[in-house]
């Protein structure tokens, strides 16, 4: 197969892959909304250091496993976490 053609195949392969994060992070964004009512209405902070540091330490150890660095990892949970917090806080 010639090279274009290849690049083709797995630039296809990357968008929807792509695609198909965002909708993930979308509907987890969702959900957070969901809990984020349930932690108001029982006057709970919206950030529970606990759940966070557990949240990434498994998410640390996935990675490792699947061959993703922990420092991607780490940049990555953080920027979900901070917009976690941010939907938490409206």
């Amino acid at each position: 197969m010639e090279y274009n053609e290849l690049l083709k195949i797995y630039r296809y392969q990357i968008d929807t892959l792509d695609k198909e994060l965002i909708h993930l992070l979308s509907r987890r964004f969702e959900i957070v909304e969901q809990i984020w009512i349930i932690k108001k209405e029982n006057n709970v902070e919206p950030l529970q250091a606990d759940r966070w540091e557990q949240l990434l330490k498994d998410n640390i150890e996935m990675g490792k496993e699947l061959m993703v660095s922990e420092s991607f990892i780490r940049d990555v949970w953080e920027l979900i976490h901070k917009e976690s917090l941010r939907i938490e806080k409206k």
